[in-house]
């Protein structure tokens, strides 16, 4: 409260439970934060995994380590 951020969901994959949010740069630390702290939702236990961050949408597309030459 008396923090908020805007965070826009840029995808979201129910079957993998997997979503691309967008924040500014000076948000990133407190959604992490957000996200770390959050234990339930609704009633229900629930825990995030962070995959990938990128100061750039574009370096999320890929895997680097999956490149195939």
């Amino acid at each position: 409260v008396g923090a908020a951020l805007p965070v826009d969901v840029l995808t979201y994959e129910e079957k993998s439970m997997s979503a691309i949010l967008r924040v500014i740069s000076s948000g990133f630390v407190k959604l992490w934060s957000a996200l770390t702290l959050l234990g339930f939702y609704q009633n229900r236990r629930c825990a995030f995994r962070v995959l990938q961050t990128s100061p750039f949408l574009l370096a999320l597309s890929g895997n680097s380590r999956e490149l195939v030459l």
